[in-house]
């Protein structure tokens, strides 16, 4: 048995196409950017912790930056 049937290949074809693309965006607009959000707070948590303040009391003057979306 064959994994594409040669009689039904471009629907099979079409969905696959379909699920990665829907997977794609998953990770492009949903996981990357918590990801992103997380890495940030680390990031300033560490920051905070090396300068001897609060982690309360300080404010980011600006987010980090480490992954930039194409679609926004």
């Amino acid at each position: 048995m064959p994994h594409l049937d040669i009689v039904a290949y471009m629907a099979q074809y079409a969905w696959v196409l379909i699920i990665l693309l829907v997977l794609f965006s998953l990770i492009v607009l949903d996981i990357l950017p918590r990801l992103q959000q997380q890495l940030a707070l680390r990031a300033h948590a560490e920051l905070t912790k090396e300068e001897g303040a609060p982690a309360a009391e300080t404010e980011l003057a600006a987010p980090v930056v480490i992954f930039k979306s194409m679609f926004s």
